[in-house]
């Protein structure tokens, strides 16, 4: 019995191995370094309401700390229950492949932008084909092609596989809804929410920067005498004891 329970994993573990992408997954955003010392990393919903709410802030965050400091990546993970996500995203890599970064992000933006109109309820009458061909109506501008040669794009096996290798990618890291941050590959409780200077609380800090200017969220509670007051996130506080040390996205550790 447990040798058939071994092979049983063995096997699973064989069909959920994710390819090898030929190239580093994820769009960057403007002139980000990659050996900046921050990694911001965002999961993003080509159609997800959360997403479209973060991702003008993101592109602030990394305006504020500048390339050389801070790089920005999104990676496109379509949820299956926005109907039209997954063709979303292969407009999107379709984009890239005619252009650069800075332009795919910036459809990205044009998605956002329109996301009512690519909603399940507004295209519970269309077919898949008449939703590509909205897609390919902003696509082809963007990439300076014409519209069948963007529509036949949505065809290419290497725009699904690439597409699906994202996907697949982001289900292995354990990421199940968008959008979902890391910084430094370690997970970032954040919220969709968040303002720059939010940001800044939990990333100042990692990059050695002290300043007083920065609001804190936190109102309410203080903590007893003896102890110490630790913001770990915004809005996520804990009071330290003597020996314990304030870390950004943990809380109160020795």
């Amino acid at each position: 019995m447990r040798v058939l329970l071994l092979l049983n994993v063995l096997v699973l573990s064989a069909f959920a191995q994710v390819p090898i992408p030929k190239q580093p997954l994820g769009f960057t955003y403007g002139n980000g370094d990659a050996s900046a010392q921050i990694q911001l990393e965002a999961f993003m919903g080509p159609l997800c309401p959360d997403s479209k709410e973060c991702f003008a802030t993101l592109q602030n965050v990394a305006s504020f700390y500048g390339p050389s400091r801070l790089r920005l990546r999104y990676h496109l993970f379509p949820l299956p229950y926005h109907r039209n996500a997954f063709i979303a995203a292969k407009a999107t890599r379709i984009v890239d492949r005619f252009t650069n970064s800075n332009e795919t992000i910036d459809f990205m933006g044009t998605i956002y932008t329109n996301i009512d109109s690519f909603s399940n309820d507004a295209t519970h009458g269309m077919s898949e084909a008449e939703v590509i061909q909205k897609l390919a109506d902003y696509g082809s501008k963007m990439a300076k092609v014409s519209m069948k040669e963007f529509v036949d794009m949505m065809s290419s096996d290497t725009i699904e596989g690439d597409t699906r290798t994202e996907w697949k990618y982001t289900c292995s890291r354990g990421f199940s809804g968008t959008p979902t941050f890391t910084v430094n590959d370690v997970l970032v409780a954040a919220d969709p929410k968040w303002t720059v200077s939010e940001w800044r609380q939990v990333l100042d800090p990692l990059l050695g920067i002290t300043s007083n200017s920065i609001p804190r969220t936190f109102v309410r509670g203080e903590c007893k005498i003896g102890t110490k007051r630790c913001e770990y996130l915004p809005g996520k506080v804990e009071c330290c004891t003597k020996g314990e040390g304030c870390i950004p996205n943990v809380g109160c550790r020795c």
